[in-house]
């Protein structure tokens, strides 16, 4: 596993490698003290896996960059760290594994790489399947963005739009993966933990630019939720 690290105190730099080599077996660790090189090496070729990025220096570019990498690159964690307020937190417009307070908890750091492999994971392995008189019918969750219930059905959408129809309710299909991948926002909808962009009253926005409404009654336990995905505290 490539894991890239963009941090400007050495410091904190060497300490999150050592961490991350403890952590992470035959894990291969890139340094970048400089913005410009971690962009450029990325740009190369995306083969990173994790990446922790500092904001002590030019934070709003380096969560627009990372949003960009996350379009081009879904299943690539970001880890923040920063000595931000917690405040800055609501307004990235990217969706960070992990979002590290400086000083650095070594615990800490040991959750955001234990859930970022976790998620890895997730989404290389995990499937929805359905068996029914029409056939078999499997997605990865990872590419299911939210799903829609509508009269009987539940309509899957993806990336791009509708991916299928299926006879469903969406309490039923939110017991197949057991409220790992997805939240329910609303009566109507569930969506996927992976692919949320931003968070903001009543309204989600995805990385693909839909927006889902939000439950008055379901604001508060969505937000916590979302929040405990983020940073599981």
């Amino acid at each position: 596993m490539n894991i890239g690290i963009l941090e400007y105190d050495k410091e904190v730099a060497y300490q999150l490698s050592n961490i991350a080599k403890d952590e992470c077996l035959n894990a291969q660790v890139t340094l970048w003290e400089q913005t410009a090189d971690m962009k450029e090496e990325i740009s190369k070729e995306c083969h990173y896996k994790i990446v922790f990025l500092s904001l002590e220096k030019d934070a709003l570019d380096i969560i627009e960059y990372s949003r960009r990498l996350q379009e081009v690159n879904p299943e690539i964690k970001v880890i923040f760290t920063s000595e931000l307020n917690d405040s800055v937190f609501e307004v990235f417009q990217a969706s960070p594994t992990y979002v590290l307070k400086k000083p650095l908890s070594v615990d800490h750091v040991k959750k955001s790489l234990q859930k970022a492999q976790r998620e890895l994971d997730l989404s290389r392995e995990k499937s929805f399947t359905v068996i029914n008189k029409q056939g078999i019918f499997t997605i990865p969750y990872r590419d299911i963005y939210y799903v829609e219930s509508d009269k009987r059905k539940l309509n899957i959408y993806g990336e791009h739009g509708l991916v299928k129809s299926i006879n469903l309710k969406i309490s039923d299909f939110l017991k197949y993966e057991h409220g790992i991948y997805f939240l329910q926002c609303h009566k109507s909808y569930a969506v996927n933990l992976m692919h949320i962009s931003q968070l903001e009253k009543y309204e989600i926005a995805l990385k693909n630019g839909m927006k889902l409404p939000i439950s008055q009654s379901r604001y508060m336990e969505t937000r916590s939720l979302y929040t405990n995905y983020l940073e599981e505290e």
